[in-house]
């Protein structure tokens, strides 16, 4: 029976192995042909044969103790396909909790609403039930611990139906820039472009194409150059809250409507790029302008094309700006809190209209803020 069981592993090792090798040899010929495949525009490619991706969500399994969530959870891709999205037996939840709220619920050091402030779970994110404390439940959740009101938890099996529906799939370029465009087709017209690592919802998976959300916008990306990764929110503590990219707020609170998205554009006025790299969001003359996240001010200053601008350090390699302000509040050198005033709208520099310029960067390098702005849009 032993040699029998090792036989069947072994065939099955070096069956794997020689689909691998003629994967290899098969995206091989493919690229020798004379087509060229324009949606990788620069270097690096699809992921052939076998790759795990490596994302935060929460999986729960069973383990010798009784049931754990974890936050880091394993997704294999087998030739660029990703696996079904895990089955939720009802047995491996019976100590999860899921927020059923608008926005977020605040969790609390103590079983009262006098407790300080421990942290945050946002809608639809997953926790660990530890126990209860009369109309209060102990939860555990990312890095923190505390109590959240039980109305606003889902449990049991509402918590095993709603987490079914809370976790995102998302489309992640695998190449160093990826071309984003208007229909599943090469020759299509491109909306605009994202880096390697960067994500984009993903509204539907054809063969050969995956339609996601850019921008509000349905647009389609080659499924060559992506991989599926699988997002569960979790519980934010105060101090992750202040610094968390994932937790910015909208920067201008009077204002929540988008005049320019990020990426190419026809230039509105003479001196304004093509490429936009931030968001221009309305707002009247004078409107107070926002710190997205707590951090340092590392510059101020006017230019004739930026006008009047800020720039904030938050850590971490987020950096933002603000810019064609009326008036800045704030100098070089000052820490601001999350939400606070640093500057008020205005309409300097190249600008059609008063106006926020908003740019997000990580690493030195712009991206496009709205995917982390999308929540509280």
């Amino acid at each position: 029976m032993k040699k029998r069981v090792i036989m069947q592993a072994t065939t099955l090792f070096i069956g794997l192995f020689l689909w691998n090798q003629a994967t290899m040899v098969a995206s091989a010929k493919d690229t020798s042909s004379a087509k060229i495949n324009t949606e990788n525009t620069l270097s690096g490619g699809g992921i052939g044969g076998m790759s795990m991706v490596i994302d935060n969500y929460y999986d729960a399994r069973l383990s010798e103790t009784g049931i754990s969530i974890n936050n880091v959870t394993t997704t294999i891709l087998v030739g660029g396909e990703p696996l079904a999205p895990k089955e939720f037996p009802p047995i491996q939840f019976q100590g999860l909790a899921i927020a059923n709220v608008d926005d977020y619920v605040n969790i609390r050091s103590g079983a009262s609403s006098d407790s300080s402030l421990a942290g945050r779970l946002y809608r639809g994110s997953a926790a660990t039930i530890v126990g209860v404390e009369g109309d209060w439940t102990k939860i555990v959740s990312g890095k923190v611990e505390g109590y959240i009101k039980s109305d606003y938890l889902s449990t049991g099996d509402n918590a095993v139906k709603l987490a079914q529906k809370c976790y995102v799939q998302y489309a992640q370029a695998t190449c160093t820039t990826l071309n984003v465009r208007t229909a599943p087709s090469e020759n299509s017209p491109r909306l605009g472009q994202i880096a390697k690592g960067e994500k984009l919802e993903i509204l539907e998976i054809l063969d050969e194409w995956v339609k996601v959300d850019y921008n509000e916008t349905d647009a389609y990306v080659s499924k060559s150059y992506v991989d599926f990764v699988y997002n569960f929110k979790y519980a934010k503590s105060m101090d992750e809250i202040k610094t968390d990219i994932n937790c910015m707020i909208w920067p201008l609170p009077s204002d929540h409507n988008i005049y320019a998205y990020y990426g190419y554009r026809k230039a509105p006025t003479a001196g304004a790029s093509t490429y936009h790299k931030g968001l221009d969001i309305g707002g009247a003359y004078g409107s107070s302008i926002v710190s997205v996240l707590a951090g340092r001010v590392v510059g101020t200053g006017y230019n004739s094309t930026s006008g009047r601008y800020v720039e904030i350090d938050h850590g971490n390699g987020v950096e933002t700006r603000y810019l064609h302000c009326s008036k800045i509040l704030v100098n070089v050198g000052d820490y601001v809190n999350q939400g606070q005033t640093i500057a008020l709208v205005g309409s300097t520099g190249v600008s059609t209209g008063p106006h926020l310029h908003f740019s997000l960067l990580l690493n030195g390098n712009n991206v496009n803020p709205y995917p982390y702005l999308k929540s509280v849009h």
